[in-house]
């Protein structure tokens, strides 16, 4: 569930909208792929990839990831705001709320040195199961005999834009310092929790996610009275809480306790000059150097296993 909770972020449910309304089902199709392939293909592949591990831990991409993680609060933040203003409470209460909910998640981690994502991300996420389940069968309800019309986007233009979308998705959850936080204390066990097989975790993580996303398409057919339009902004930002969490703590395991407080503030403070890039915006911006960095990432490994083994070879 925290997997699936940390990937999901908020432009999940806005931009698997966006997608569908604007490029068509098939682009939508690719897209749902990348996303549920992410956690699938970080599990598999890992713990497995010679010396990745290592590099990951190295400081420069420690810092690289960490200040990768700062998008992912700004983006998180973005949707909230853009979902409050969507309703009647308006942009201004949209940025307080996503003040707010940053603000306490910085206040816990000088308090307590830890924000326990894996248990508050389970219980989130059956409420965002449930909340999505309802929010979606009340939509088709509403929206009986008035459904969005989607076309297929087998065009080339809005095939591109999902095929581009899914290569961009695949690799982003290498970038995830709380991921290798949940790797690395799973080998460790130095509190004797019981050690379990966390590739299959990121497996089902990955399902789960692919699961939610099928609340997403069908509510890209439907309209939204003023009330759903309401619990439909509930529901993304409890997504956004989730995720937030999870990266305000990666940048403080990334940083420690002094700097990286320091950088949670910093990040948060600095958001408001992101906002007019909007959720998509954003992500994509994001999307696009985060590929290379992981892509880059992969090389070095690779290297540096065969210069190890030509070493040995060489001994």
């Amino acid at each position: 569930m925290s997997i699936a909770a940390t990937w999901a972020g908020v432009g999940s449910l806005m931009n698997s909208i966006i997608m569908a309304r604007q490029y068509g089902i098939v682009p939508f199709l690719l897209w749902a792929l990348g996303n549920t392939l992410a956690c699938i293909v970080f599990g598999i592949f890992a713990p497995i990839i010679p010396k990745f591990r290592e590099v990951m831990r190295s400081q420069p991409m420690r810092v690289i990831a960490g200040f990768m993680s700062i998008f992912q609060v700004w983006l998180n933040m973005n949707g909230i705001q853009n979902v409050m203003s969507e309703i009647v409470l308006g942009g201004t209460a949209g940025m307080i709320s996503a003040y707010a909910v940053a603000v306490f998640f910085i206040v816990l981690l000088w308090k307590n040195g830890v924000i326990r994502s894996v248990l508050t991300d389970h219980y989130q996420w059956i409420a965002v199961y449930g909340i999505a389940f309802a929010v979606t069968v009340s939509a088709i309800i509403y929206s009986s005999g008035n459904m969005f019309q989607l076309r297929m986007g087998l065009e080339a233009a809005p095939m591109a834009i999902g095929f581009e979308k899914c290569v961009l998705l695949v690799p982003g959850a290498f970038m995830y310092p709380y991921f290798y936080e949940i790797l690395d204390y799973n080998d460790r066990n130095g509190d004797g929790t019981r050690s379990i097989n966390v590739r299959r975790s990121f497996v089902i993580g990955g399902l789960l996610f692919g699961a939610y996303l099928s609340f997403a398409f069908l509510m890209a057919w439907t309209n939204f009275s003023p009330l759903l339009n309401l619990i439909r902004a509930l529901l993304i930002a409890l997504i956004a809480v989730s995720t937030i969490s999870s990266f305000l703590f990666s940048i403080y395991i990334t940083f420690g306790r002094k700097l990286g407080l320091a950088t949670n503030i910093a990040c948060i403070a600095f958001w408001q000059l992101l906002i007019p890039m909007g959720v998509m915006g954003l992500w994509t911006t994001m999307s696009q150097i985060r590929i290379w960095i992981v892509f880059s990432t992969i090389i070095v490994s690779f290297l540096w296993s065969w210069s190890e083994k030509r070493k040995a070879v060489g001994a």
